[in-house]
């Protein structure tokens, strides 16, 4: 009997914590050694992300500094979807 009583209240503690949150959209708070940005800051911008002023090759495989690969961006074609074949799992 007590372990019932004990697994209901250990129940009962759990979904209530679960339940704990702050609803809603989460902020970012300010920070805490330094000034808060300025409105002009926060505006995001609409401008095209510039690489290195070389152009990017299809047969050169490009890492980042942590050695990972950096995908290529997208064709300029449409992708025909009527020729690619189906894949089966490995």
């Amino acid at each position: 009997m007590k372990r019932t009583i004990k697994t209901a209240l250990a129940l009962s503690v759990l979904v209530g914590l679960a339940a704990c949150g702050l609803p809603g959209d989460l902020r970012r708070p300010p920070p805490i050694f330094s000034d808060p940005p300025s409105e002009e800051a926060k505006k995001p911008v609409d401008a095209p992300a510039l690489f290195a002023g070389r152009e990017i090759s299809d047969e050169t495989t490009y890492y980042n500094t942590l050695g990972g690969e950096i995908p290529k961006p997208a064709p300029a074609g449409d992708v025909q979807e009527e020729s690619m074949e189906e894949v089966s799992p490995g």
